[in-house]
């Protein structure tokens, strides 16, 4: 699976202290993983192809595109707080290649 990130999507990963950036790396490398149990992934209401994968106190939005190509795009990785799924409606599309 060919995973793309947005530039916020980077930008937040790189401020996460290094040992969640990890676990955050290691939960998307298992959505590729068939053999690994299935990550947390819940349905984002109100959206068609939105998703969010839980890792911690983090969550990362992604949007999976089941064409024959197989991809991922990351658009955001916050930190769960009481507003994190506010107003996710507005959030950018933008990404880039790894």
């Amino acid at each position: 699976m060919k995973i793309f990130w947005s530039q916020a999507a980077k930008k937040a990963l790189a401020k996460i202290d290094s040992r969640y950036r990890q676990r955050i790396e290691a939960k998307l490398a298992q959505l590729n993983d068939r053999s690994a149990p299935r990550p947390d992934i819940k349905k984002i209401s109100g959206s068609e192809n939105r998703f969010r994968l839980r890792v911690g106190d983090y969550r990362i939005f992604i949007t999976l595109q089941d064409n024959h190509h197989h991809e991922c795009y990351v658009l955001a990785i916050k930190r769960r707080t009481t507003t994190t799924y506010l107003h996710e409606e507005d959030m950018p599309y933008g990404c880039s290649d790894n």
